[in-house]
């Protein structure tokens, strides 16, 4: 007590003064400010980076490193006071890293433009540029913090690829509108319209030949230049078609002007030497033939029209009237007008007038034999001109059969000659029998492949009706084979309806494939066929209906198939396979057998829909399932850092949650049940360990317990009790030690209060107790199978065979080791230190 008080006095010595204390601290305050204020000087003195980066790396005032980081601007200082101000200085830490980002970035994006600089070097080297290749690079390109050197290199070089496409897109214009001239001016040409002169069709290849050779030509449509030249060629063509047929024309419009100019002197002018000349002149085509005749028809005629246009002034002077006057009228317009076949219409009418009832005057006279004399001298030119004309068209009949023409073709050709020649007949006159009789030969010659083709087509008719027949025949002959009965036994014979099926769809189709037929026939076999087919077809439709029927009921059991039912998968595959099995036997009609089919599908995809919607529902199941016991695993996880007295509750409360708990997803289900085990197995470890820890406590308490009663007893049977401790002390002793087993607290404590009480004879108790004590012991090892001190050997192998022998004997309750220890804690006996390390020993 006494020690005590003075060491609280020594604690309690005065403490200096304060004022002293405080100006210490206000003069090394102001030592520092000076010290800041002279390195915040020599941080703003500072002009080179190298320096600054010494200075902060040396200085220990915050102020003046941020004043002397604002020099830093390279990516080396700046990593380096980086690092070396990471821990230290917050402030410039984070100036460095913004610095080292921003510069960062800086060389991201000059790294983006130099890499679409160079791509754009690359387009302008490429040989065809295509405008998506420049938009991707306009796309790529962000001219945002772009380095004006890289954006003007940049703009330069797009300017440049700008500078091609616009080219291109002129060079396509250009050969364009070049193609689009030229075939219009094809067109024109074609038409009649205009003449286009060789030099027109030069120019236009001389610029597409320039188009051609331009730098950036590899642009061009391929398709282009090959049109072009194709066009071109075409019209170049054409041009010399129409000046050789010009040159034609020319000459016999030459030649019918000489033969003009020779009317007055008809003696000069022999039919025979014209033919002649006019055969020798070059060809035309005889459209072009025809329409060169019409354009000079007037020129021959023009004199006589004068004398009948002033003959028919005369008459309209003279006041006549018709219907003489109109005919006759008519009859010179249609002279002057080249209407030839008109012109004969009003000369039938006129001949056939009565001249007795209106006689014509002199002037009409006059002018009837002068309109009938041009018309005369026009039939004789019509006529030249029609026999002309039809050996025209007699050469274009002979050069038929060199061409190798289609029948068809062919037989078109002849019809259009045939026809032309009876227009000449009426527009000409009658030709000459020498000359349709070498017309008719051509002709005819011309025909004869035709003619053989049309013979073929009627054999192969009546081929094609012969095997009509067959077919008819073979059908009749089929269904009375195929449906007969078995007469001798009197059974059906059960017709082979698939192959009935396939017969009936063979023949339909080997009739679609006969071929033509004459007509007087064809509609009487095609009801023969019918009929003959009909035969099968009748029995065929009812045992399909029959069929139907049974497809029905098989749709309709697979409808009622429950969808939840373990075996509705093997049940819906049994009733396909069936569905099968009878398509095989008897095909249905196709747009029947399709509309069962999908019916029947539909009710197997219904099925399978649901147990597909089942077993998703089912997946999801498993799935919250999983992430329940994720949970679970999860609480039991992070019950491992909670105390240990509710681990036990916790661990059975979530084996129970566990076992509740459903199905997871196979793929999980070992992974997870393995995260569980070793939970459960952590936290059974803890438990163990707690377990252990409290069975320790327990064993010291027990043992504590045990030594302090031996101490008591020892001291009570030594006399020593009163000079040792007294009651109280004893008591606190045994109330310091922490609670056993209620069996064993219940033991020892009544053992301690009799060792407190110490009532007599007490002493003379634990003295006599000793020897039970000691056997008790040695029981208590044979029991626990535990060793004995080695000089009691002889006791011990005595003691054995009474407990075996206490063992055999029936109805005997032997006891376990935890009452025999109980037996020995409760003996009112003295023990000794060898007693006590034996039972501690077995207690622990």
């Amino acid at each position: 007590m006494f020690g005590f008080l003075f060491k609280r006095t020594e604690r309690a010595a005065p403490q200096p003064a304060v004022a002293p204390q405080a100006a210490l601290r206000a003069e090394a305050r102001q030592v520092s400010d000076q010290a800041r204020q002279q390195a915040l000087q020599q941080a703003q003195a500072l002009s080179e980076e190298g320096a600054a980066v010494a200075f902060i790396a040396q200085s220990t005032f915050a102020d003046a490193r941020l004043a002397a980081a604002q020099l830093v601007q390279s990516q080396p200082a700046l990593e380096q006071v980086l690092q070396a101000c990471r821990n230290t200085d917050r402030r410039v830490a984070k100036l460095m890293q913004t610095r080292l980002d921003s510069l960062r970035q800086q060389q991201v994006v000059a790294a983006k433009a130099a890499a679409c600089i160079a791509q754009a070097q690359r387009l302008q080297q490429e040989l065809q540029l295509m405008p998506n290749q420049v938009a991707e690079l306009d796309r790529s390109w962000d001219g945002k913090d772009v380095p004006a050197d890289l954006q003007q290199q940049f703009t330069q070089v797009r300017a440049q690829l700008a500078e091609r496409l616009s080219a291109q897109a002129g060079l396509q214009h250009d050969a364009i509108a070049l193609l689009s001239q030229l075939r219009a001016m094809h067109l024109q040409v074609k038409a009649g319209v205009s003449d286009a002169p060789p030099a027109t069709l030069d120019a236009l290849e001389a610029q597409m030949a320039g188009c051609l050779s331009h730098a950036e030509a590899t642009t061009l449509p391929r398709h282009l230049a090959s049109d072009f030249a194709q066009e071109a060629q075409a019209l170049r063509k054409l041009l010399q078609d129409l000046q050789q047929h010009q040159v034609a024309l020319q000459a016999r419009s030459e030649l019918l002007a000489h033969w003009e100019g020779a009317l007055d002197a008809p003696d000069a002018l022999q039919p025979e030497a014209m033919r002649s000349a006019w055969s020798a002149l070059p060809r035309l085509p005889a459209e072009l033939l025809d329409d060169g005749l019409k354009q000079h028809a007037p020129a021959i005629v023009k004199p006589q029209k004068i004398l009948a246009a002033t003959a028919a002034v005369t008459a309209t002077e003279a006041g006549e009237r018709p219907p003489i006057a109109e005919a006759l009228d008519g009859l010179e317009k249609a002279l002057e007008d080249g209407a030839l076949q008109q012109a004969v219409d009003f000369d039938k009418a006129l001949r056939a007038m009565d001249f007795k009832q209106h006689k014509p005057s002199a002037a009409q006279t006059s002018r009837l034999t002068q309109a009938r004399s041009e018309l005369t001298r026009l039939q004789g030119w019509a006529r030249w001109g029609g026999n002309v004309s039809r050996e025209e068209l007699t050469k274009a009949t002979l050069e038929l059969p060199p061409q190798e023409l289609a029948p068809a073709e062919l037989a078109k050709k002849i019809g259009s000659l045939r026809a032309r020649w009876k227009s000449l007949d009426v527009s000409s006159g009658s030709a000459p029998r020498t000359l349709w009789e070498g017309f008719d030969a051509a002709c005819t010659a011309a025909y004869a492949p035709v003619a053989a083709h049309f013979q073929q087509q009627a054999e192969q008719r009546q081929a094609n009706q012969l095997s009509a027949r067959a077919l008819i025949e073979e059908i009749q002959q089929y269904a009375q084979s195929a449906l007969a009965t078995d007469a001798a036994g009197g059974i059906g014979v059960a017709p082979d309806w698939k192959t009935i099926a396939q017969f009936c769809q063979q023949k339909q189709q080997a009739w679609k494939n006969l071929g033509p037929i004459n007509r007087s026939e064809k509609k009487a076999l095609d009801n023969a066929f019918a009929a003959a087919l009909q035969s099968l077809q009748g029995p065929l439709a009812e045992q399909q209906a029959v069929e139907i029927g049974r497809r029905e009921k098989l749709i309709t059991e697979a409808g009622e198939l429950p969808a939840n039912q373990r075996d509705t998968a093997e049940r819906v595959k049994e009733l396909q396979a069936r569905w099968q099995e009878q398509a095989k036997a008897l095909p249905l009609p196709r747009q029947e057998e399709q509309e069962l089919w999908l019916r029947f599908r539909s009710a197997c995809d219904a099925i399978f829909a649901q147990r597909k919607e089942a077993a998703s529902s089912a997946d999801a199941e498993r799935r919250d399932n999983l992430r329940r016991r994720e949970e679970q695993c999860a609480a039991l996880e992070a019950a491992l850092s909670q105390p240990a007295a509710g681990l036990a509750k916790v661990l059975q409360q979530a084996q129970q949650d566990w076992n509740r708990g459903g199905q997871v997803p196979r793929a999980a289900e070992t992974q997870i049940d393995a995260r569980f085990q070793a939970a459960v197995a952590a936290v059974q470890a803890v438990l163990e360990q707690s377990r252990r820890q409290a069975a320790l406590a327990q064993a010291d308490a027990l043992r504590g317990k045990l030594v302090l009663c031996q101490k008591m007893e020892a001291a009570i049977v030594s006399s020593a009790a009163a000079d040792n401790q007294s009651e109280p002390e004893w008591r606190g002793e045994w109330q310091a030690l922490p609670a056993l087993a209620p069996a064993f607290e219940k033991i020892l404590s009544a053992r301690f209060e009799r060792a407190v009480q110490n009532g007599a004879g007490y002493a003379a108790s634990l003295e006599s107790g000793r020897p039970l004590l000691q056997q008790e012991l040695l029981r208590a090892e044979i029991m626990a199978g535990s060793e004995s001190p080695p000089a009691l050997s002889r006791e011990r192998l005595q003691l054995q065979v009474e407990v075996l022998q206490a063992s055999l004997k029936a109805g005997a309750s032997a006891k376990n080791i935890e009452q025999q220890l109980l037996h020995i804690c409760s003996l009112p006996a003295l023990m000794d230190d060898a007693a006590l390390q034996r039972l501690l020993k077995l207690l622990m």
